[in-house]
């Protein structure tokens, strides 16, 4: 019962930030570029050392889950704080991530509710700064 609430309040959560476009191309959703974005950031920062090249944990938790259970706020605590007794780095000092929190947080829901797959790779561009 908890996890279809928590996944409602995502789902709602997501329409309110501002849902991607999906249009359907080559095996993945065609999304904004905000989702795409927030991709190339995440690899960029290389989250996936510790969290798994899906993000859906390796050493450290997933991110994907704490995104689908965890508030916004919440969210963006541990990614600007981190959590040092678990050897989990904040962020705040790093204009590039704190620049783009929105894109990130709006990614992480997205694969929450399955909107965007593990598989999902942007078309290759550089990285917004």
């Amino acid at each position: 019962m908890r996890a279809a609430v928590l996944l409602a309040i995502s789902v709602f959560i997501l329409l309110t930030v501002g849902a991607p476009r999906r249009t359907e191309g080559a095996g993945q959703p065609n999304v904004d570029a905000g989702i795409a974005n927030a991709w190339r950031v995440l690899r960029a920062v290389d989250c996936a050392r510790c969290h798994g090249k899906d993000y859906t944990g390796l050493a450290a938790p997933s991110i994907v889950g704490y995104a689908a259970t965890q508030s916004r706020e919440m969210f963006v605590q541990i990614i600007l704080d981190g959590d040092p007794i678990r050897g989990m780095p904040g962020y705040r000092s790093n204009a590039f991530v704190v620049d783009n929190l929105d894109d990130i947080y709006r990614y992480f829901l997205a694969r929450a509710t399955g909107y965007v797959g593990p598989e999902y790779r942007p078309e290759p561009r550089p990285v917004q700064r």
